[in-house]
């Protein structure tokens, strides 16, 4: 984490170094805004730390940084262990389904006859119930099938350059430890562009040049102009020595893009409705706050209990779809425009520190327009190119004086950008509103106020279950006494976690979780049968008590009846305090809670139980 937490500003990850921004990833706290701090001059950074069992941290998990190759392997490698497990695995598992996986194969088409479904790949038709399109953001089902996309389809086109530093070269980067980040946006003469360091120690890079069409093309981005591009955002123009270290440079895709930020005006297209977007396919972002990709795992957390409940309900029927795929929609399309409009404003505040280097992504906008509006459009391409070109090298020609201190240019844009970083300005890191606070609820869509602003836990319909630290009540006996043990886990994915489902996945099951049920059997089976009047749904019962030794006893007598339920302990009332109190009349009348949470961690229904005292 302390190689992901730092972005840098200067005229190399080497040279020159204007700012640095140290983020509070490690234990952010409730309430605290996710903005960075800036470094002072040669100091160091204040990184933040707390224990997990902290109750004012945010969560017990923290954020970190991961490729999307990096994770795309990590869950095609769990997907080939599902389809290797034995007829006898599956039946202890409760599995009534196969893993077949087709991997490397091209779809070709997605066709509707009589209701039904048929993905056509280069080997195989395959009939489906349901088809989940997550193929990018220039989806050719969501194409074929007339799904729309509104936003801005080119927002600004870039070349992504992949590639890999030596090991000597991983080691001078990382001996320099105040140019160690994550992120880090290089200015100087020849090139303007954003470092992204996935792995240091592995030495994996992405490099992020923006480029301007007709008069820029992908083809003048040779193999060995990257390579020189890169070389000069890495180690800076200074030392003649240098030139070697193209050598410690492997360049392995040099690829086009268009950053666009879209949303799909349907998430259920086709005929039937049953060719479901999900990920790119929906929506497509800038990458700034890295929302991209973690808004298509919420729509893949949000689907997938969705679709296994359908299967499990006998499959396609009107009612069903109704009933499960309908809200994946609506929930999901609003939360996909409110990221894409805090991803667009993230990518304005880049372009804030271009303005701070003097620098106006406007400019090439305006002399594009110029050089293809009469009579200056009918003079020949190449002579049009060339003109760009020659304007675009005299804008970065200042900059060569960046890399120099005591130079009054030089100082002057430095002390700019540091003047937008103090004021909190540039790319903050962390969104936690938008991250971990965002709500299914519609009346509950996050304002443009304060992006980062900080997070407050509640326990509200719509919203994820808080991650409140919490113990897991367990009995062992030695000797004939008793001893109890707790073992500390989290709210978060609280099902999910007791099952361990990522050892036996089981069919996803809806909670409940009953606060303070003592005293009263008959009050315990009415919280159980509110909740499974919300939906007719397979439940887990989970019961949270304030108090030890009430969580003990209570522990014990279901090891004795035999009741499928789990003892949590809350000792600090952090739960509690999160529900919305209600007065009573009388003072020794007890009010009971049931909060109702779907598989995906979300909160489906809250309803509150009086226990009068006669």
């Amino acid at each position: 984490m302390e190689h992901w937490e730092r972005f840098t500003f200067g005229s190399s990850v080497l040279g020159r170094q204007m700012a640095r921004v140290s983020h509070p990833v490690q234990g952010i706290e409730v309430g605290q805004d996710g903005n960075g701090s800036l470094v002072p001059e040669n100091g160091a950074a204040v990184i933040n730390r707390t224990d997990p069992r902290n109750n004012r941290r945010c969560s017990v998990c923290d954020p970190s940084h991961l490729a999307q190759n990096k994770f795309s392997s990590l869950l095609l490698d769990e997907a080939r262990r599902m389809e290797l497990l034995t007829n006898q695995q599956r039946a202890e598992s409760h599995l009534d389904y196969a893993v077949n996986i087709f991997h490397g194969e091209s779809v070709q088409c997605v066709e509707e006859h009589d209701s039904k479904l048929f993905v056509q790949t280069d080997q195989r038709q395959i009939e489906a119930q349901y088809v989940i399109a997550a193929e990018g953001c220039n989806s050719q089902t969501r194409i074929q099938h007339g799904g729309e996309l509104a936003g801005n389809t080119a927002m600004q086109h870039l070349i992504n350059v992949h590639f890999r530093t030596s090991q000597s070269l991983s080691k001078r980067l990382m001996e320099r430890n105040d140019a160690i980040g994550m992120l880090h946006f290089v200015f100087n003469k020849d090139i303007v562009g954003a470092f992204v360091c996935h792995n240091l120690e592995e030495g994996e890079w992405v490099l992020q040049i923006p480029y301007f069409p007709p008069f820029q093309e992908p083809k003048d981005y040779t193999l060995e102009r990257v390579r020189e591009m890169v070389r000069v955002g890495l180690v800076g123009h200074n030392s003649s020595t240098d030139n070697t270290i193209v050598n410690d440079i492997d360049i392995l895709t040099i690829k086009p893009w268009t950053m666009a930020a879209t949303v799909a005006n349907s998430f259920l297209i086709g005929d039937s409705k049953r060719i479901i977007l999900a990920g790119d396919a929906a929506h497509a972002f800038p990458p700034a706050g890295g929302f991209g990709m973690n808004t298509g795992l919420q729509d893949a957390h949000n689907l997938a209990w969705r679709l296994a409940m359908s299967l499990q309900n006998g499959g396609v029927s009107k009612e069903i779809d109704a009933q499960l795929l309908r809200p994946y929609e609506s929930e999901r399309r609003p939360i996909a425009s409110q990221n894409a409009a805090l991803s667009v404003r993230n990518f304005n505040r880049t372009l804030d520190i271009a303005k701070a280097c003097y620098l106006n992504a406007d400019h090439p906008t305006l002399l594009k327009r110029v050089l293809e509006t009469p009579p200056i459009s009918f003079l020949p391409l190449a002579v049009r190119q060339q003109t760009f070109t020659t304007a675009v090298k005299t804008a970065m020609l200042p900059l060569t004086k960046l890399g120099s201190i005591g130079n009054i240019y030089g100082d002057s844009i430095a002390k700019n950008v540091r003047k937008i970083l103090e004021s909190g300005g540039g790319l903050p890191l962390l969104f936690p509103r938008f991250e971990i606070g965002f709500s299914y609820d519609p009346l509950e869509i996050l304002d443009d106020g304060d992006d980062t602003a900080g997070y407050y836990p509640k326990v509200a319909v719509g919203y994820r279950l808080p991650h409140v630290p919490i113990e897991i009540i367990e009995s062992e006996y030695k000797d004939g006494d008793e001893a109890v043990a707790a073992k500390f886990t989290t709210m978060t994915d609280i099902e999910a976690q007791i099952q361990e489902r990522w050892k036996c996945p089981l069919s996803p099951r809806h909670t409940v979780i009953l606060w303070n049920p003592i005293n009263s059997g008959s009050m315990r089976n009415k919280m159980l049968e509110w909740a499974q009047s919300q939906n007719d749904v397979e439940l887990k019962s989970i019961e949270l008590y304030s108090k030890r030794l009430e969580a003990r006893d209570r522990h014990d007598e279901i090891i004795k009846k035999g009741i499928e339920s789990n003892v949590l302990l809350d000792e600090r009332s952090l739960f509690a305090g999160l529900v919305s109190e209600e007065r009573m009349e009388n003072k020794d009348d007890t009010i009971f809670y049931a909060v109702l949470v779907r598989p995906d961690g979300h909160i489906a229904a809250i309803k509150s139980f009086l226990y009068k005292v006669n």
